[in-house]
């Protein structure tokens, strides 16, 4: 550990903090008394790189399938790297879509109703599409996803309180119920 902290210094490398849960590390024992939570992971760089990147965040993000959480180093802020459609919405692409039925046929019928009935270009189309499935995302999904959020907002807050037998074993339904409503 000496070796590694000399390294650091010597590279002039400091920690770049965080945004997030404290702990980067849990090892899901499902016993209060065996469970042990610790900050493993960081993200470090010296004084150049912060003034390059002086809009960098450091997210501990959310641990999928992993007894690790993924350290995340945004660059720019949100605004800056995100793309608009009409009126102004930011649109993400969100990789459960793709499961469900519907995603392909409204994909498809923005795509044609663009290139094929208006004419349109291929940036027109793929910002059509985009706006169709926002719109869709927010107006027939939108309940899973305010659900997934809401879940999501539990398993933190119990993962931030005391460990004790109770919050060990609410973590993993919490946990399960996550799982189940992102598949």
């Amino acid at each position: 550990m000496d070796r590694f902290r000399e390294a650091l210094e010597e590279c002039s490398l400091t920690d770049l903090g965080f945004v997030g849960d404290p702990f980067t590390w849990r090892n899901d024992s499902h016993m209060s008394e065996n469970y042990i939570k610790e900050r493993l992971d960081r993200a470090v760089a010296d004084e150049a790189w912060c003034g390059r990147f002086p809009g960098f965040r450091v997210i501990n993000g959310d641990p999928r399938h992993s007894d690790h959480r993924p350290i995340i180093v945004k660059l720019t802020t949100e605004e800056s790297e995100s793309r608009s459609l009409r009126g102004g919405q930011t649109f993400r692409f969100e990789a459960g879509w793709v499961q469900e039925e519907q995603c392909k046929t409204i994909v498809q019928n923005a795509w044609n109703l663009t290139i094929d009935v208006r004419n349109g270009t291929v940036v027109d189309a793929v910002k059509e599409v985009g706006a169709e499935l926002w719109d869709w995302s927010k107006n027939i999904l939108g309940d899973l996803e305010k659900r997934i959020k809401r879940a999501k907002k539990a398993l933190e807050e119990c993962r931030r309180s005391i460990t004790n037998d109770r919050n060990v074993a609410r973590e993993g339904i919490l946990r399960y119920k996550l799982e189940k409503l992102e598949e």
